[in-house]
């Protein structure tokens, strides 16, 4: 016959264990989304970047620059670190963005399980129309 309170003793141990076990799955899930939402800003905004005309820098890391810092603010929990691209700017050539954004935390009650704000970085390329114009 067990006795009266181990049962008391074996929930007193074990609720704890399953308490940190699901909120680092839950912890797991919103890092994913989270990196999810990041690729989706960079994606977004290299091809914002190849919609410029061609030869125009300028204009083109404006449209990758806004694009980019309009969806990151989407996920509340991610605080952008930047958005640079690189590459061909010319019509039919390539262009790579790589941005990057913290994943705040800090800011939910899943702090207990992740105590630190990790930043995540993503990279996506987008190739210009060969038919892109110069601005006239």
């Amino acid at each position: 016959m067990r006795g009266r309170g181990q049962a008391l003793v074996e929930t007193a141990i074990t609720l704890p264990i399953m308490i940190l076990l699901f909120l680092g799955f839950l912890a797991a899930g919103v890092a994913a989304q989270g990196y999810v939402d990041l690729n989706t800003a960079v994606a977004l905004a290299a091809a914002a970047n190849a919609t410029a005309y061609a030869d125009d820098r300028a204009d083109a890391d404006r449209f990758a620059t806004s694009t980019f810092e309009a969806t990151v603010g989407h996920d509340s929990l991610l605080s952008s670190q930047g958005l640079s691209c690189a590459g061909d700017y010319a019509a039919g050539g390539t262009v790579t963005c790589r941005g990057s954004a913290v994943l705040e935390f800090s800011r939910t009650p899943l702090a207990v399980v992740v105590p630190f704000d990790p930043t995540i970085a993503a990279q996506a390329s987008a190739v210009r129309s060969p038919y892109r114009s110069a601005r006239p």
